[in-house]
């Protein structure tokens, strides 16, 4: 009898398990997500051949929806990670993310930057992803 209550108490908890991991994490979704650019700033590699180029720093704000468990976001540029972890824990409500980076490469220093924001499961798994273009400030005129 202890048995028999044991294997049902294992396959009711089994069968919770594999419920959790299908139906609650397959649906994710990643909503009103916007990447702004807050802070700029002049770098200068030191070095002849160098131009110096601005320093952005990016305000990364968001919704992940869908999802119970682990899981965190990544920022690429190209194929460039900017961010590669930044770790969540959602319980299957909608759950607001924000974030700063500031990647120190002077290619990011053109008018129009695309992000590529993703959502990834502990495993490094893609959930879903969005992108995200950024229009660099326009200098005003000084009066």
């Amino acid at each position: 009898m202890k048995r028999l209550i044991f294997c049902l108490v294992a396959l009711t908890f089994a069968a919770c398990e594999l419920d959790f991991s299908i139906n609650g994490n397959s649906n994710a979704t990643l909503t009103d997500v916007t990447i702004e650019c807050i802070k700029e700033s002049t770098i200068s590699n030191n070095t002849s051949d160098d131009k110096p180029f601005t320093k952005h720093t990016y305000l990364c704000t968001g919704y992940v929806s869908d999802y119970k468990g682990d899981c965190s976001i990544r920022i690429m540029h190209d194929n460039f990670i900017l961010v590669d972890h930044h770790d969540l824990t959602v319980a299957g409500q909608k759950l607001q993310f924000q974030l700063l980076f500031a990647p120190e490469w002077g290619y990011l220093d053109i008018q129009n930057n695309t992000f590529t924001v993703m959502l990834m499961d502990d495993k490094g798994n893609t959930l879903c992803k969005t992108s995200v273009v950024v229009m660099k400030h326009q200098s005003q005129p000084e009066q």
